[in-house]
C-alpha cells in the first residue's frame, strides 16, 4: 500500500492488486451525523444525496451515467463520523472515476430543484425505514438516545422530513465549505492498476482544488451513564416485543486489545444467547459494524421475546451469558474463544476481497484512526484474544450500566421521546479588556493613541502616515526613499546599542514605520523614527543594484500585480497636477504606542518628540486634492499589461465610506460575501478563478473591493462575469444561519488580535488610521455578535450592489498595440514600457507601480485611464 498526502491536505491511499481487471475509488469525508448542529439534524444524510446531483463538469445524472455505461457501480453511505462515496469501475476507466470525484470535491452544484428533489427522497427514505418498516427505528436510531446525553451522541441521524424542509442552498454552500474541504478527506484506491501511473492522475485531477481550514472534530465525550437507562414504545402488527441493550465499548483508538476483546465476547454471546430458551440473540460492536466510529460506540445486543415474556427475562439472560464467559478457567471456553476468533478473522478476510469493501475499508481506517493497515493485521490482533481478555470483557460489562429500549406489541405506533438538544446556557461573551489609554492631537495634525499594555517590559510602536497625492503618483519613487530609510534607521538604532527593531515599509497608499523597544527606550526609537524616517529629505540615496534591492521594493509577483492596478486607479482619481514625490508630512498620520507606564505620560512624550517633524519636511500632502468620487465608473476598465507575470489579476471596487456606526455590519457584510472560506464567492466558486472582497483607502477616500486572480491572460469577459456575480450574491438577503457563521468566525478573528502585545498595536493602528476612536476595537467583537442581519443584507448592497464597480485588470501577456488603446465603449488598454527603459525612468524595473507611472506619462492627459 501506498500513502501520499496532496499539498491541499488531501491524504491518498493506493492499493494496487493487479489480478482484478477493476478498481474501486471511495473518497471518506470527516463529517458524520455527529458532525450536526442542532436544529439540523439529517442535514448530514441529505448532503450526501446532494452530492449526486451534479457538478460543474459533470451536471444533471451525468455522473451515473458515466459509471453505468461501464457495467461500473456507484453509492454513498452517511455514518456517525465519516461519509463516503465509492464507486467501481473497469481499470480503464480510472481515469474518468477520479475526474468525476474531483468536480464533486472542487465544485459541487446545489440547485432549488435538486434540494427540494433530494428532500423528497430523503423523506421516503425515512418514512420507509422508521415508520413503514415492522419495529422501524430499532435500534437505530432510538437507541443513541437512551444511551449517552450529549446531542452529538444522542440524537436522531435521520432527523426529521418536515424539520429538514427548512433547509436552503445557502445552507448546502456553507456545509461543504465548513465540512467538504481536501483536508478533511481521504481518497482510496483499491485493484487493477499501476501505482506510479495511479499516483500521477490522482494528482492532475486532485492537486489543483484549493486547500481550506479542517473543522476540528466534535467533542464526543461524556460519562458512562451510572444506572440503566429503561425505555418503551409500542408497534401494531407485531407478534413478539424486541429488546435493544447498548453498552459503551472501550475506545478502539486507546485500547484496541480491550475493544476485540469485546468484539470476540460479542460473536461468543450470540452463539451462546439461546441457551435456556427464549429465541436468537443478535450482536453487533458498533450500529454499523466494528471499527467504524471514533468514541464513544456502542455493542448492541438485540432479541425477539416469547409472547408473555418480560423483557426484564432477556436481560437476564444476556446477564447470564456475561457471567458464563466472566470464568477464563471454565471447561470449554479455551475452545470456544478460538473457534469465535477464526471465525471472525476468516469473515473479515472474505469479506474484504471484495474491491468496494476493501476500499472504503481502508479509507475508513484511515480516517478515523490513521491506520489503514489494521485491515491486513486485524486477523492476527485477534488471535491474541484468549479467554482471559474475553473475562475481562465480560466483567466489564457487567459491571456498566446500559440502556434497554423495549418495543411491545399494541394498538398504535409509540416512540421514546427523541432526543432534544437542550437550549444553551444563556452567558455574556468574555469581551477584550479596555486599557487605560490616552489620546491627543499634536499641533501637526498627527493623532497619538498610548495604551498600557503590561504584557512584557516592552513598548511596541508604529507610525502610519498618508503619503498624498505626490506618493500616490509615484509609487516607485516611494518605495525607493522607504528602502533608503530603512537603512538609514536601521543603521542608526544599531548604533545605540539597545535591544529593539526599526521597520520601514509602504503599500503605496500610507508609509508604515513599526517596531519595538524598551519601554525606557521608547522616546529614543521615536527620535530615531523621526531623524532617520520622517524628516529624512527628498533626495534618493545612490542605492545597490541587483536582487535583493528589487525584492525589497517590488515585493511578492501577487503583490506587485495589485499595487499595479491600485496605482491605476489613485491616478485615475487624481488630478493632471499634483505634488512631488516626498516622505509624508504629520497631518493626518496617526502614532500608536502600547506597553507599560502610564498613558498619559506616554503620550506627552510622543507629543514632545513629534515636534521635530513638522509639514515643512514633506511637500507630498502638498498639492490638489484628489479627484472626485465619480471618477470611479461602470464602464471604466483599466487595463494593465505585463509582461512575464503568470496570473490575470482583476480589482472591482467602489468608493464606500467608513463609519463606526456601520462599521459592524459593513465588517460582516464584507466578510459573509467573500472574506472567509465559508463566504458565498468562497463557495460559489469558479475553478481556477479565487475571488476575495474587502475594504481599505485608495486616494483620499474609502473603498469596498473584489479581487480575482486566475492563471494565463487577462479575459474581457471576466470582468463583466464578475460584476454580474458579485451583484446578483450581494442582492440576496442574508439568512441568519449565514450571518451567525459569519458572526462566529469574524468576533473570534478578531478577538485573535488581542493574543499578542504585537498583533494588538498593528490592529489598534489600524483601525485609528482609518477614524475609529480609541476603543472601537475592544468594542467590535460584541457588535459583530449583535449587528441586524437585515442590517447586514442592507451593507451589502450599499458597498456591493449598488453604485458602480470601476474595474481595474493586470493583464499577463504583452501586445503590440500603442501607448492607448480603446477596447470598447470607455476602456482604455495600457502598454507599459519594456523592462530597460521603465529602469532607465525610474531605476525600480521590478516595481509595478514604476510600470504604471511610465504608462501615465504617455498618456495625453498624464492620466492611466
Amino acid at each position: 500500500m501506498h500513502r501520499f498526502t496532496l499539498p491541499n491536505g488531501l491524504r491518498v491511499l493506493l492499493a494496487p492488486s493487479h489480478r482484478h481487471p477493476r478498481v474501486a475509488v471511495a473518497v471518506h469525508y470527516g463529517v458524520g451525523f455527529r458532525s450536526e448542529p442542532p436544529g439540523r439534524e439529517g442535514f448530514a444524510h441529505l448532503f450526501e444525496h446532494l452530492m449526486f446531483q451534479g457538478s460543474e463538469q459533470l451536471t444533471g445524472g451525468e455522473f451515473y451515467d458515466r459509471i453505468h455505461r461501464l457495467g461500473g457501480s456507484a453509492n454513498g453511505t452517511t455514518h456517525q463520523d465519516y461519509t463516503d462515496y465509492y464507486q467501481a469501475v473497469p481499470a480503464s476507466a480510472l481515469d474518468g472515476a477520479l475526474f468525476a470525484e474531483a468536480d464533486r470535491m472542487r465544485a459541487p452544484l446545489f440547485t432549488e430543484e435538486a434540494l427540494a428533489e433530494q428532500l423528497e427522497g430523503v423523506a421516503l427514505e425515512i418514512h420507509g425505514t422508521t415508520v413503514e418498516r415492522p419495529y422501524g427505528g430499532f435500534p437505530w436510531p432510538l437507541l443513541p438516545a437512551v444511551l449517552y446525553r450529549s446531542y452529538a451522541n444522542a440524537h436522531d441521524g435521520y432527523g426529521d422530513a418536515e424539520r429538514l424542509r427548512a433547509a436552503t442552498v445557502a445552507d448546502c454552500r456553507a456545509f461543504f465549505a465548513e465540512h467538504y474541504a481536501p483536508g478533511n478527506a481521504v481518497l482510496t484506491l483499491a485493484g487493477g492498476f499501476d501505482a506510479a501511473e495511479a499516483r500521477a492522475l490522482v494528482e492532475r485531477h486532485f492537486g489543483d482544488i484549493p486547500g481550506r481550514p479542517v473543522p476540528a472534530r466534535p467533542d464526543l465525550r461524556e460519562e458512562a451513564p451510572e444506572t440503566d437507562r429503561w425505555a418503551y414504545g409500542t408497534e401494531p402488527g407485531v407478534p413478539a416485543t424486541a429488546v435493544a441493550l447498548g453498552y459503551r465499548l472501550p475506545d478502539p483508538a486507546r485500547d484496541l486489545a480491550g475493544y476485540l476483546a469485546h468484539t470476540v465476547l460479542a460473536r461468543l454471546l450470540r452463539a451462546t444467547g439461546a441457551r435456556g430458551g427464549g429465541g436468537p440473540v443478535e450482536t453487533s460492536c458498533g450500529f454499523f459494524g466494528p471499527l467504524d466510529a471514533l468514541a464513544p460506540e456502542t455493542l448492541v445486543v438485540t432479541g425477539l421475546l416469547p409472547p408473555d415474556t418480560a423483557p426484564e427475562r432477556f436481560v437476564d439472560r444476556v446477564d447470564a451469558g456475561l457471567a458464563h464467559w466472566a470464568d477464563p478457567g471454565a471447561p470449554g471456553h479455551g475452545e470456544a474463544v478460538r473457534t469465535a476468533v477464526r471465525d471472525l478473522a476468516l469473515d473479515h478476510v472474505r469479506r474484504h476481497d471484495d474491491l468496494q469493501t476493501r476500499a472504503r475499508a481502508l479509507g475508513r481506517l484511515e480516517l478515523l484512526f490513521g491506520r489503514p493497515g489494521l485491515l491486513a493485521e486485524l486477523p492476527g490482533l485477534l488471535a491474541d484474544v484468549g479467554p482471559a481478555e474475553v473475562a475481562g470483557a465480560s466483567r466489564a460489562l457487567r459491571e456498566t450500566a446500559r440502556a434497554v429500549l423495549v418495543l411491545t406489541p399494541g394498538p398504535e405506533r409509540t416512540r421514546p421521546a427523541p432526543y432534544e438538544a437542550p437550549a444553551a446556557p444563556v452567558r455574556s461573551a468574555r469581551e477584550p479588556v479596555v486599557p487605560a489609554w490616552a489620546e491627543t492631537l499634536t499641533p501637526a495634525g498627527t493623532r497619538v493613541v498610548c495604551y498600557r499594555d503590561e504584557r512584557t517590559p516592552l513598548a511596541e510602536l508604529r507610525v502610519k502616515a498618508p503619503l498624498g497625492p505626490g506618493g500616490w503618483r509615484a509609487p516607485g519613487q516611494v518605495r525607493r526613499l522607504a528602502y533608503e530609510a530603512q537603512l538609514r534607521a536601521g543603521a542608526a538604532w544599531r548604533a545605540t546599542g539597545h535591544f529593539g527593531t526599526v521597520q520601514v515599509t509602504t503599500d503605496d497608499q500610507w508609509l508604515e514605520v513599526s517596531g519595538h523597544a524598551p519601554a525606557e527606550r521608547a522616546g529614543d526609537w521615536l527620535r530615531t523614527v523621526v531623524a532617520t524616517v520622517l524628516a529624512a529629505g527628498t533626495g534618493a540615496a545612490d542605492l545597490p543594484n541587483g536582487p535583493a534591492q528589487a525584492a525589497a521594493l517590488a515585493g511578492p509577483a501577487a503583490i506587485a500585480l495589485q499595487r499595479t492596478a491600485d496605482a491605476a486607479l489613485r491616478l485615475r482619481l487624481l488630478p493632471a497636477a499634483g505634488g512631488a514625490a516626498a516622505l509624508p508630512g504629520p497631518a493626518g498620520a496617526v502614532v500608536v504606542v502600547t506597553g507599560p507606564g502610564d498613558p498619559d505620560a506616554t503620550a506627552a512624550l510622543v507629543t514632545r518628540t513629534l515636534a521635530g517633524w513638522s509639514a515643512a519636511d514633506a511637500v507630498m500632502t502638498e498639492g490638489a486634492a484628489p479627484g472626485p468620487a465619480n471618477a470611479y465608473g461602470e464602464d471604466t476598465v483599466l487595463t494593465l499589461h505585463r509582461p512575464g507575470a503568470a496570473e490575470a489579476h482583476v480589482t472591482l471596487c467602489a468608493p464606500a465610506a467608513m463609519s463606526t456606526a456601520t462599521e459592524a455590519a459593513d465588517y460582516l457584510a464584507t466578510a459573509a460575501l467573500g472574506g472567509w472560506f465559508g463566504s458565498r464567492l468562497a463557495v460559489d466558486r469558479t475553478p481556477g478563478l479565487t475571488v476575495i472582497t474587502g475594504r481599505d483607502t485608495a486616494a483620499a477616500g474609502h473603498r469596498a473591493f473584489l479581487r480575482a486572480w486566475y492563471e494565463g491572460p487577462h479575459r474581457p469577459q471576466t470582468v463583466r462575469e464578475l460584476r454580474e456575480r458579485v451583484r446578483r450574491l450581494a442582492r440576496e438577503p442574508f439568512t441568519a444561519a449565514e450571518a451567525d457563521a459569519t458572526r462566529l468566525f469574524c468576533a473570534g478573528q478578531v478577538l485573535s488580535v488581542f493574543d499578542t502585545q504585537e498583533t494588538l498595536a498593528d490592529m489598534l493602528c489600524q483601525t485609528a488610521a482609518y477614524g475609529h476612536d480609541a476603543t472601537w476595537l475592544m468594542r467590535l467583537p460584541r457588535a459583530l455578535r449583535e449587528a441586524p442581519v437585515a442590517d447586514v443584507s442592507r451593507a451589502a448592497v450599499r458597498m456591493f450592489a449598488e453604485r458602480p464597480l470601476t474595474a481595474l485588470a493586470v493583464q499577463t501577456e504583452a501586445v503590440d498595440v500603442g501607448a492607448v488603446r480603446t477596447e470598447a465603449a470607455g476602456t482604455i488598454a495600457v502598454e507599459t514600457a519594456a523592462a530597460d527603459t521603465a529602469a532607465a525612468d525610474t531605476a525600480a524595473a521590478d516595481t509595478a507601480a514604476a510600470d504604471t507611472d511610465k504608462a501615465a506619462r504617455d498618456l495625453p492627459d498624464g492620466r492611466a485611464a
